[in-house]
Formats: structure tokens, sequence, C-alpha cells
């Protein structure tokens, strides 16, 4: 493919709105299984040892998504790849711009479900990165689930 080729199909994916994953990244359709795979795991054991599984498990550790599960006062019970978010209450964390995600996470929940938008800068590359969390709530219990893209 000849670099015009090139450009006419990059405009057209652009202008259709049409989305791809580059290898190992994780699209947003690959969000919202691993967010309903995780509400369905919780209901079939519980969301203590969810939360202990969702933590070390390694299919919860897939394409570099981060699987979070959020009590609705703001403290993360899981954490599939950071395990330093554990237990920390994350209500009044803001993002670069101010944002205070959380608080967006748990009223997304709250309303069904759906996607945040929000800035996080990358413990390891130190790099600022656009992300969407999709948040769902979790049945019977007072949180949610949230797997976080990079957009």
């Amino acid at each position: 493919m000849n670099v015009a080729t090139s450009r006419i199909v990059v405009a057209l994916l652009l202008a259709t709105g049409t989305t791809f994953a580059l290898a190992g990244e994780a699209s947003r359709a690959d969000a919202q299984a691993q967010v309903d795979a995780a509400v369905k795991h919780v209901k079939d054991v519980g969301a203590d040892q969810a939360a202990k599984d969702i933590s070390a498990a390694p299919n919860w550790k897939v394409k570099g998504m981060n699987v979070n599960m959020i009590d609705y006062k703001g403290l993360v019970l899981a954490s599939s790849l950071n395990e330093k978010l554990i237990g920390r209450n994350t209500w009044e964390v803001k993002d670069p711009n101010g944002k205070q995600f959380t608080k967006d996470f748990v009223a997304t929940a709250r309303q069904g479900g759906g996607w945040v938008d929000y800035q996080f800068i990358n413990p390891q590359s130190k790099a600022l990165e656009e992300r969407s969390m999709y948040v769902k709530p979790i049945p019977g219990f007072d949180g949610l689930i949230g797997v976080a893209i990079t957009k």
C-alpha cells in the first residue's frame, strides 16, 4: 500500500468512527466484556472471593486492562494490575484537569453503567494518557466493576 492509499484508509476510518485495537491493546468491546465477566464472577463467588481473584488470578490481567472493584464510597477493593490501589480510598482523587473521576465512576454506575473519560498519568511511562473507563454496578453490592482503556 502506498502512502496516498494509507492516508485515504486512515481518513475513512476516522470519518466513519471505526476503531480498532493495536496488538496487545484493549478495545472498548474488550473492556465491556471484561466488566461483564467480572460482574458475573462477583455474582457467582461473592464479593470477598471475587476481590481476591480479580487482584491475583491471571485471567483478569488481559491486554493490559486493569479490572477494578470499587465500593460506592471510593474504596478500591480489587485491582488486577496495580496492587498499590487496593485498600486506597480514591473518592477525592483528581486527574490533572481537576476531574474527580471516582465520583463520576460511582454516579455513572448508579445510573446503570457506561463510559467515563478522564486523564491518567501512567505510573510506568509517566506519560499523560487520555483514558476511558467502562463501569457497571454490581447487583446486590454497593459498588462497581470498572475497566479502563487508553483512548
